[in-house]
């Protein structure tokens, strides 16, 4: 889909997610999507592939970043670390949210979902240690689950 059409879809099904830039084919929405008990606010940010470029998904999926409350380790997790989420070489996290997506997929029906069942289950996860959200995890060398 082209950066115009993923505008236009989104503001059509999500209107709480505001366009904050549109930069070429790259363009990015702000706002809160609430799971279950908490809200977040959320950023996602779409850059449309070139079309000489690789369809390497895990570099062209949306980005998706939880701007607020922080996201939190699990109270008496030693290794604090968050599961299904990327680190950054500057220690930003944004979610994992690999799946079967597409640059030609529209991100209002399929990346918003996602981000909504992926912080279900984060809040799940927080209380219970367990993981219940679908897709797969890139990891070094491979899909992880």
């Amino acid at each position: 889909m082209t950066v115009d059409a993923q505008i236009t879809d989104m503001a059509s099904l999500w209107p709480n997610l505001k366009l904050i830039g549109r930069h070429g084919a790259i363009a990015a929405w702000q706002g809160p999507l609430r799971p279950l008990l908490q809200t977040f606010q959320v950023e996602i940010t779409y850059r449309a592939p070139l079309v000489i470029e690789r369809l390497d998904v895990r570099i062209l999926q949306p980005r998706v970043k939880v701007l607020s409350p922080p996201l939190r380790h699990r109270p008496g997790d030693p290794e604090g670390r968050l599961p299904h989420v990327y680190y950054g070489s500057d220690g930003e996290v944004t979610l994992c949210m690999l799946d079967d997506w597409s640059p030609f997929d529209s991100l209002s029906q399929t990346t918003v979902p996602w981000v909504i069942e992926w912080l279900a289950a984060y809040e799940g996860w927080r209380a219970t240690g367990q993981w219940t959200a679908s897709g797969r995890h890139v990891v070094a060398g491979g899909v992880g689950v």
